[in-house]
């Protein structure tokens, strides 16, 4: 009957229409941008960020400006005093210098083992400077946490970076795995419909008498079947959009749930082949972006500090200093004028077994992070080797499947002009058509694999966070 394959090309016409004023489809970059937006757990892993930022400063008060002040009144049988005193005192980055000055006043009188707190009228003003030689020049334990801790906040990036990629990726294959499903929901209503349509001209063929009634019976069991089948579908498409709502989300962070008016009329073409002159240029690329592996190479360096922190240990000190003070006022002749005291200090453990045992920690600390960072460079390999080969399978499989769609679509229009003339029956249409929707089944399932295939290797090889284009 030709009526059967109108019917069918106005079921085509209808699933793939889309009803008046409805929103535009929804892509996947807005899911992606949303999800670096207003992802809950992107934003708790930001948080990560914050808290290395403040240690990063924390560690930068080690060099703070210091102000130290004080006073002292003695009252005695003998002598009567009292003395105050403001000092600065300031740490520096460059080779463990510190840098110091100060105002004191003594006054009064004073025994003579007490002389120095005494100064003229008008007090003494004093600057010095203490620097390391030997031990804490090249490095000390300030110097240290402020270098451990920039590694810190850099590693912390790293850890957002890839908690950002694998969150991208995971709402990527949401959102094909929706698509899919609303577009299978879409062959299901269109395989509904055209047995409804061929119900009604089923019932005009047995008024004529040209039609068995039995074979009006058979369709009504297929449309039943089929209704079942369209309930099962708009079921996994519900179940497919919440998945998406939770990286959808609206500029609040409020959870949106994609409807099926935002669904794409038709399946996206798959993504293009690979080459092997791509791959191979995406592994070197991975090697050096993946935030997994950069965040290992930031973790030695921080151990490659604290090996220099227990070398440091194994050095003797020897530290020199230098201070210069002149008294302003009246008084004693002999606090007039200018002075300069200078000295060394000297200082060796004998045994030095702490230096000796942070060494050895730290070796092996640096030991194991080679091996992870060994064992990390193989994996993205291996990664991105296993995403481009089931790319490579899925799109093989699109192919295989979307043949064999045309071949069922053959089969049941064959069969369709046999029952036409009288050759065939309702139930072997039936089959063929539960056939062609079986294929289209699949090519969409294949289809939606091959961009999920696409997408693991977008984060195998860190490229899906770029073509974000938030880092």
């Amino acid at each position: 009957m030709r009526v059967f394959v109108m019917a069918a090309l106005l079921a085509a016409v209808v699933g793939a229409s889309r009803p008046a004023g409805a929103q535009s489809p929804l892509t996947v970059e807005e899911v992606l941008a949303a999800v670096d937006r207003a992802y809950p757990l992107l934003d708790a892993a930001r948080q990560e960020q914050e808290a290395a930022a403040g240690e990063a400063t924390a560690a930068q008060g080690a060099f703070d400006l210091r102000l130290l002040a004080g006073g002292d009144m003695f009252r005695g049988n003998v002598y009567d005093n009292e003395s105050a005193s403001v000092n600065l005192y300031q740490p520096l980055t460059f080779a463990g210098a510190n840098v110091f000055g100060g105002y004191r006043i003594g006054r009064g009188t004073y025994a003579p083992y007490d002389g120095k707190s005494q100064t003229l009228t008008d007090g003494e003003w004093k600057a010095g400077v203490s620097l390391p030689l030997l031990r804490n020049r090249a490095i000390d334990s300030r110097r240290g946490a402020l270098e451990r801790t920039e590694l810190g906040r850099q590693l912390a990036d790293q850890r957002v970076a890839a908690s950002r990629l694998r969150f991208l990726g995971e709402a990527a294959v949401r959102y094909w795995d929706w698509v899919a499903a609303g577009r299978q929901q879409a062959v299901a209503t269109q395989l509904l419909q055209i047995a409804e349509v061929r119900d009604r001209d089923l019932a005009d063929a047995i008024d004529l008498g040209s039609v068995a009634p039995v074979e009006r019976i058979d369709n009504r069991r297929a449309i039943l079947q089929r209704q079942s089948g369209v309930v099962s579908a708009r079921r996994s498409t519900e179940r497919q959009a919440i998945n998406v709502s939770l990286y959808y989300r609206a500029i609040d962070g409020t959870m949106v749930q994609p409807t099926e008016t935002r669904l794409p009329t038709a399946m996206a073409p798959p993504p293009p082949r690979l080459t092997r002159e791509q791959v191979d240029a995406d592994i070197r690329q991975a090697l050096e972006s993946r935030p997994d592996v950069r965040a290992i190479v930031l973790s030695r360096q921080q151990q490659e500090v604290t090996l220099e922190l227990a070398r440091n240990e194994l050095l003797p000190t020897f530290d020199v200093f230098a201070e210069v003070s002149r008294d302003v006022g009246d008084g004693s002749r002999t606090l007039q004028g200018t002075e300069l005291d200078a000295g060394a200090t000297f200082q060796l453990p004998i045994q030095r077994r702490q230096g000796k045992g942070q060494t050895r920690v730290a070796l092996a600390a640096l030991g194991r992070l080679d091996a992870e960072l060994r064992f990390a460079r193989d994996r993205v390999r291996a990664e991105v080797e296993d995403a481009a080969s089931a790319l490579a399978a899925a799109l093989e499989v699109v192919e295989v499947v979307r043949m064999e769609v045309g071949v069922a679509r053959e089969l049941e229009q064959a069969e369709r002009d046999k029952f036409t003339l009288g050759d065939s029956t309702q139930f072997l249409v039936n089959l063929r058509e539960l056939a062609t929707a079986d294929a289209a089944f699949r090519e969409i399932s294949a289809t939606a694999e091959a961009h999920k295939a696409r997408v693991a290797y977008d984060v195998a090889t860190a490229r899906l966070g770029l073509l974000v284009g938030r880092p």
